[in-house]
């Protein structure tokens, strides 16, 4: 019988929809696979409900910062500010973040969410992804991190990072694959509908150059 894995999905004000959900969708099919592969749930800096981008949906987390029981693997959606501008959240997110990094905890990023990762400052060296219109100010902001385009997903130690909300959910099939194999990958995306081997739309493919 495989061990539960404990999945935390951090949440903040103004969260983005997909990056949450798909990969949640990913994990929690697993377990029609596994039984109780995975255990799921949000986390936030307070138990207060909040908005997610757009306030669309409110959203009120399991646990705090506080009483979070502690995960295997952190996922880290997008924030945008108003302007629809890649953003970070408070500090004590961001405390939190690195306090889990230095912990060796594996950490999944979704889409502009590798700001929040990269405000803890551990990145340095490590080679990542995001957005392909946040790759640009990513870049400027933090020369000393090497980051790839054109992928959906890349891995560098105890860091996932993927290019942009849908590709949130080939990062944890991507992560489903490592630690139950492809064939339970492939059926989850198969439960979901989802084709992992797509290519990129066209128009979200970077030239050779910043």
């Amino acid at each position: 019988m495989s061990e539960t894995i404990r999945i935390a999905v951090l949440i903040y004000s103004g969260v983005e929809l997909i990056d949450m959900s798909g990969p949640m969708d990913v994990f929690l099919h697993v377990n029609a696979v596994i039984p109780n592969r995975y255990q799921v749930y949000t986390v936030a800096e307070n138990l207060a409900p909040l908005k997610s981008e757009g306030n669309i949906l409110t959203i009120t987390p399991d646990y705090d910062f506080s009483n979070c029981p502690t995960p295997g693997l952190i996922v880290i959606p997008g924030l945008l500010d108003s302007d629809l501008r890649p953003t970070v959240a408070s500090q004590g997110v961001i405390d939190w973040i690195k306090k889990m990094i230095s912990n060796d905890i594996k950490i999944l990023s979704v889409c502009v969410g590798l700001f929040n990762v990269a405000a803890t400052g551990l990145l340095s060296g490590k080679t990542v992804t995001t957005h392909y219109l946040a790759i640009n100010g990513f870049h400027k902001r933090y020369p000393e991190i090497k980051i790839i385009k054109n992928t959906r997903c890349v891995e560098d130690r105890n860091l996932v990072s993927s290019g942009g909300i849908t590709s949130g959910i080939d990062a944890a099939l991507y992560i489903v694959a490592k630690n139950d194999g492809e064939a339970v990958a492939q059926q989850v995306a198969d439960i979901m509908v989802y084709n992992r081997d797509a290519i990129l739309p066209p128009f979200t493919v970077l030239p050779p150059y910043y």
